[in-house]
């Protein structure tokens, strides 16, 4: 029986520990506008970040929400907290943190349970955001 609860264990360790999908729709669906904070040089000083007001209508979350249906899958949940990102798009119930090589999203799910998920990506997939 303790062989079985050990063999059961590491299966449900397996299973949690896979990559996780998450849908635009899903993460979106709740948020009206964003604030998207560009750190510039010093991530540590609020007079090099560039903070805009951004619509759940405008081109960059469109370009956004496809960008996540093509990165989908492959995301792994995390539970750390993060320190300043290159980048931030934060909603509501949303949030988006882009570093130099991974990226984090946050968000409330449809039982209003947080999640948070990471994926390694290059900043530069995120170019959209800031131009």
């Amino acid at each position: 029986m303790k062989t079985f609860k050990i063999i059961l264990g590491l299966f449900l360790l397996i299973l949690i520990s896979c990559g996780q999908a998450i849908k635009p729709d899903e993460i979106l669906n709740k948020e009206n506008d964003f604030k998207l904070t560009i750190h510039t040089e010093n991530k540590y000083s609020s007079d090099s970040s560039i903070v805009k007001i951004i619509n759940k209508d405008s081109e960059k979350i469109t370009k956004l929400k496809n960008w996540i249906s093509k990165n989908s899958d492959g995301w792994e949940s995390s539970i750390a907290s993060w320190a300043t990102p290159d980048i931030s798009l934060i909603g509501t119930d949303f949030r988006l943190l882009i570093f130099k090589d991974e990226v984090v999203v946050g968000f409330t799910d449809k039982n209003g349970k947080a999640r948070q998920y990471t994926k390694r990506v290059n900043k530069a997939e995120f170019d959209f955001l800031i131009d």
